[in-house]
């Protein structure tokens, strides 16, 4: 191993022991999993003041979601997301019932739904390789964790979002165009995730972001209607 790639190796090592020492909280640990996997799951499972209960649902009610490109062109592209569908497609094709027999987790912990879109349906969260093993397993009913108030809360986002938007600003668009393009960012953030404005006000300040253009900016972002 050359030197730069000695110097690297710990460097990620040195940043990961760091990284451990400020995020210590699961939920917040789950944001930032959930960001780097892109999926939606820190979005309901980040924020405390959703709460959860844990429910039995009959399967037919679930609607299965994206997991990976190979699932999906069935259970999405084929089967339009319905159990039944994928219930009547694996009788009819065994090489199907096959595949997913390998690959699908047969475990016994709840998944985690939120409310469809349609009335009485739900959307898998986590937990779509136990679900199909359940269908597999032709079991009728499901455990589930639940929230029972996701309407009323916007998820929270972390707080590098925000930083990469001014960092990208700073370095590469401290312009007219910039300028009004990282408005409009922030201002998106700050309508559709809870704790924008609070980020921006108490890690984005002048103490830790002492330039005059980026603050200029955020005062309007938080004070313009």
């Amino acid at each position: 191993m050359d030197e730069f790639k000695k110097y690297i190796k710990k460097f990620e090592s040195h940043e990961k022991s760091n990284l451990e020492k400020i995020i210590k909280d699961p939920q917040e640990k789950i944001i930032m999993y959930s960001g780097a996997r892109l999926n939606w799951i820190g979005d309901y499972l980040g924020n405390k003041k959703i709460k959860w209960i844990k429910k039995t649902l009959p399967i037919k009610k679930i609607l299965f979601t994206g997991t990976n490109p190979d699932w999906n062109e069935i259970l999405i592209d084929t089967c339009r997301g319905s159990v039944a569908k994928f219930r009547k497609l694996i009788e009819s094709d065994r090489s199907i019932k096959n595949k997913f027999k390998k690959e699908a987790s047969f475990g016994s912990n709840p998944i985690l739904v939120r409310k469809g879109d349609k009335k009485a349906t739900y959307k898998v969260l986590d937990g779509m390789h136990r679900l199909v093993g359940a269908v597999l397993s032709k079991k009728s009913t499901i455990e589930v964790f639940i929230s029972t108030n996701e309407n009323k809360y916007l998820p929270l986002c972390e707080a590098h979002t925000i930083y990469d938007l001014i960092r990208g600003y700073v370095r590469n668009a401290r312009d007219k165009r910039g300028e009004k393009e990282l408005y409009h960012a922030l201002k998106l953030l700050s309508r559709t995730y809870g704790n924008v404005e609070e980020l921006l006000r108490k890690r984005f300040n002048y103490k830790w972001v002492p330039d005059k253009d980026v603050q200029k900016i955020i005062r309007r972002v938080l004070f313009d209607k």
